[in-house]
């Protein structure tokens, strides 16, 4: 248990520099390049692959739609740092719930009586 923890605090941590890297440059990314429609869209995309696969494997968490939604939001008003962070965060929590699903699929055998 205390590896699924530890892991989930990595990724939240990943996801919170991230959003501070973005922040710390304006409305450029980590690397200093401007953020546009095309960089938006992308990590909406991205997003939105990540949670649709934590999705087939039944273990979509229940905020991700909802960063999409709202990143999609931030594309239409043209807020393209936001709706980065948002999209960056969904992602990140679609690829956590899919690094669940994996440990689950291992774990639930430990957990069986015999």
């Amino acid at each position: 248990m205390k590896r699924g923890i530890t892991f989930v605090a990595l990724g939240l941590m990943l996801g919170i520099g991230m959003s501070g890297a973005l922040r710390a440059n304006g409305a450029t990314q980590a690397g200093g390049v401007p953020l546009t429609a095309d960089s938006a869209l992308a990590a909406i995309e991205q997003a939105e692959a990540a949670r649709q696969a934590a999705a087939d494997l039944g273990y979509e968490w229940l905020k991700t739609k909802a960063l999409i939604k709202e990143a999609r939001m931030a594309a239409a008003e043209e807020d393209w740092q936001r709706a980065v962070e948002l999209a960056t965060e969904a992602r990140l929590q679609g690829e956590l719930a899919a690094a669940q699903a994996a440990r689950e699929a291992e774990a639930w055998q430990r957990r069986v009586v015999r």
